[in-house]
């Protein structure tokens, strides 16, 4: 029974490789265990021991690692500040973003302006989120907005800001420029609004091919004029303006029935606007001047030299002009009209002078302070006119 490789295990049986045999219990010193008495000794000898280094380089590597992670948060948190920056949006400024500015172009411009911070990070922030091209022009953003923000406002074309350009009845080129350039946000200056006028580059259909002056062919109206356009530009609106007026009301064929050209009736219209203060008025103002001119007479409009001297002095007193003086537009020593008008006239002067009345009138002079004018077909009762200005310290 010794030689049993199980003492109770039946020698022909086959044995269930899943039935589990426990040992045979043993006692060992007095002790009740399954470990066989004469079982292997466990090995003995010195342990082997953990070079210093390796724990050394863990903890340097932990401590890079959490440095790593450190630096990354600052970064993360400053990004976000760049991006995203606390407290209240600033007041609003002016950002003109040029034509063909690159992304780091504007970034540079809306950092100078603090509109935003950081102008590399702006760069990257819109390259990382697929954003622009944006649009060209003046906007007008708040300080210390986000990157969102101002992002949202550059995605979309910049409010066209328009101001009002006032232009009164009879005013010449030289106080229409006046006015062009006192236009915010254009920068425009009253001379070269004036030299323009006079360059040729900007024409007229009414105007003569030996002149080069716009004078009276701007029509005074009210507009409308975009910070954003130019000199040329209000040019050619205020000419387009005064052509489409002027042929609706029939001046083509009114000059062609008076024996003129569409200039000169332009020029008589200057005139009525320039000697006239009611525009009731008008219509006999207007008879006057072509009655005077059919009749080969001087026209004798003081307002003409007036002009021609306001020109070198803008402040000239009337009063003081010594009606002989020498000039071109002196009307009281040259026949017939004016080189140039000597205004540009509005829509009631232009219809006068399209539509005049048929009279034997002549003659017209102040008759009271209110602008009332008295009128005569003789040479005897202009004289009794004149005597009448006098007394009442009119003329």
């Amino acid at each position: 029974m010794a030689d049993d490789p199980h003492p109770y295990a039946d020698p022909g049986a086959v044995l269930d490789p899943d039935q589990v045999i426990a040992p045979t219990p043993r006692y060992a010193d007095g002790v009740y265990t399954s470990r066989p008495r004469h079982a292997a000794p466990r090995p003995v000898g010195p342990r082997r021991r953990r070079r210093p280094g390796r724990h050394r380089g863990l903890v340097v590597l932990a401590a890079v690692l959490a440095a790593l992670v450190a630096a990354a948060g600052a970064v993360y948190a400053w990004a976000g500040g760049q991006i995203a920056p606390g407290g209240k949006r600033g007041p609003a400024v002016a950002v003109v973003i040029p034509r063909g500015s690159s992304t780091a172009r504007i970034g540079r411009i809306l950092t100078a302006a603090h509109v935003i911070h950081g102008a590399g990070l702006f760069r990257w922030y819109v390259e990382l989120e697929g954003l622009g091209p944006f649009y060209a022009g003046t906007y007008h953003l708040p300080t210390n907005e986000s990157y969102t923000e101002a992002i949202g406002t550059l995605d979309k074309p910049p409010p066209i800001l328009v101001d009002r350009l006032v232009i009164p009845e009879g005013f010449t080129l030289h106080q229409i420029a006046a006015r062009v350039a006192a236009l915010p946000g254009l920068h425009l200056s009253a001379a070269s609004f004036v030299a323009l006028s006079t360059s040729g580059s900007v024409r007229s259909p009414l105007e003569p091919a030996h002149v080069d002056n716009l004078e009276g062919l701007l029509f005074p109206a009210t507009y409308q004029i975009a910070r954003t356009d130019s000199a040329a530009s209000i040019m050619e609106l205020l000419v387009q303006t005064f052509t489409e007026r002027a042929q609706a009301m029939g001046l083509v064929q009114a000059a062609a029935r008076l024996k003129l050209t569409p200039y000169q009736v332009v020029e008589v219209a200057s005139i009525i606007q320039g000697e006239a203060r009611l525009t009731s008025q008008f219509p006999d103002v207007a008879s006057v001047i072509y009655n005077r001119l059919r009749s080969g007479m001087t026209l004798g409009d003081d307002s003409t030299l007036i002009y021609a001297l306001r020109q070198k002095n803008p402040a000239l007193n009337p009063a003081k002009v010594n009606p002989e003086q020498p000039s071109p537009y002196n009307t009281r020593l040259h026949k017939g009209l004016p080189p140039t008008p000597i205004g540009n006239p509005g829509q009631v002067a232009l219809e006068a002078a399209i539509h005049p009345p048929t009279t034997n009138l002549l003659y017209f002079v102040e008759a009271s302070k209110s602008g009332q004018l008295g009128f005569s077909a003789t040479l005897p009762g202009f004289d009794a006119l004149v005597a009448r200005c006098r007394a009442n310290g009119l003329c």
